[in-house]
C-alpha cells in the first residue's frame, strides 16, 4: 500500500513556529515562580535579602525551611490540611459518583428532573450571609473541622461531567449483569466504579486542589487557630506580610533576622510540594477521564 506524504507549506512550518513559540512562552511563566520561590527558600540569607536572587539560587541555606518544618504551629496547620484534603476528598467522590449514577440511568424517569435541578445550583446560589446563617446557627457547625468538608461535600460541574462518563460506559456490560441477577448495588460497586478510575482520578485531583489550596470557608466558619489550614497562614505571612509565631519572645541574630524574610517563600515551598508529588500518580488517567468526561453532554 502505497503511503501518502504530506509537504508542508512555507505557511505550515511559520504556524509551527509560533505555537512552539507560544508552548515556550506558557511553559516559561508557568515555571518561573516555582523555580524561583525554591530558589529564594533555600538560598544564602544575605543574597536573599539583597535581591541577588532572579532565578537560580545564590548560594545555599536550608535555614528558612527547618525553620518553617520544626515550627509547631505550622506542623498543626499542616496536619489540618491533611485532614481537610484526605476527608474532604473522599467524600466528594463518593457523594459526586453516588449523585451521577442514577442521573446516568435512562430508566430513571425523575433523572431530567433532577438534573435541571443540579444545574440550576450552577447559575445560582442562595449568597454568603444566608449560608453564613445556615451553617452556623441552624447546623452548628462553625468552629467544626466538618464544615469544610460539608460545605464542598460536591458540585454541580463534577456530578455532570461524571453522569456524562458513567453514560460513556457501554450498555451491554450493566445488561448482562442484570440479567445475572445483580442488583444496582453491586453494578454500581463492583462494574462501574472499576471501570471509572479515569474519572474517579479527575475528581481526585480537582478536589483535593481545591482542598488544599482553599481558604475562604476556614476564614469564615473557623476562628479557632488549631483548626485552620495552612491556606489561612498563608494568607498571613504573604498578604498580610505577617511573621509572628517564629521565634517568638528570643533575641534573635541577625542570621535569624535575615532567615524569616525568607519564611514566606519556604511556607509556600511547603505547601506546594505535596500536589507536586501526587499529580504524576494520577496524571495518566486524568486525560482520559476529561475527554471522555466532556463529550456526552
Amino acid at each position: 500500500m502505497e503511503h501518502i506524504v504530506y509537504k508542508k507549506s512555507f505557511g505550515d512550518h511559520i504556524f509551527d513556529f509560533f505555537i512552539a513559540l507560544f508552548a515556550v512562552f506558557v511553559i516559561v511563566t508557568t515555571l518561573y515562580p516555582l523555580i524561583y520561590v525554591f530558589s529564594m527558600s533555600i538560598s544564602d540569607p544575605i543574597a536573599a535579602a539583597r535581591g541577588q536572587v532572579w532565578f537560580l539560587p545564590v548560594g545555599f541555606s536550608l535555614k528558612a525551611l527547618t525553620t518553617v518544618l520544626s515550627d509547631q504551629k505550622v506542623l498543626q496547620y499542616y496536619g489540618n490540611t491533611i485532614w481537610y484534603t484526605v476527608v474532604g476528598t473522599l467524600c466528594a467522590v463518593i457523594t459526586s459518583c453516588l449523585a451521577a449514577y442514577p442521573l446516568s440511568r435512562h430508566e430513571f424517569r425523575a433523572r431530567k428532573f433532577f438534573t435541571k435541578f443540579i444545574m440550576l445550583t450552577m447559575f445560582f446560589n442562595g449568597g454568603i450571609i444566608p449560608t453564613y446563617l445556615v451553617v452556623s446557627r441552624f447546623l452548628n457547625l462553625y468552629d467544626n473541622r466538618w464544615v469544610i468538608v460539608v460545605m464542598s461535600l460536591t458540585s454541580a460541574w463534577y456530578v455532570m461531567i461524571t453522569r456524562s462518563f458513567f453514560e460513556s460506559l457501554p450498555e451491554t456490560i450493566i445488561e448482562s449483569a442484570r440479567l445475572d441477577g445483580a442488583s444496582e448495588y453491586r453494578i454500581f460497586l463492583q462494574l462501574i466504579m472499576p471501570l471509572s478510575k479515569p474519572i474517579i482520578a479527575v475528581l481526585t485531583l480537582y478536589n483535593a486542589v481545591g482542598h488544599w489550596n482553599a481558604y475562604f470557608n476556614a476564614m469564615l466558619y473557623l476562628s479557632k487557630k488549631e483548626l485552620q489550614p495552612i491556606a489561612l497562614y498563608i494568607r498571613e505571612v504573604v498578604i498580610q506580610n505577617s511573621l509572628s509565631g517564629f521565634n517568638e519572645g528570643e533575641l534573635m541574630k541577625a542570621e535569624d533576622i535575615l532567615s524569616l524574610l525568607q519564611i514566606k517563600y519556604a511556607v509556600i515551598v511547603v505547601s506546594v510540594l505535596p500536589m507536586l508529588i501526587i499529580y504524576p500518580f494520577i496524571s495518566r488517567n486524568l486525560e482520559k477521564g476529561l475527554m471522555i468526561g466532556a463529550v456526552k453532554g
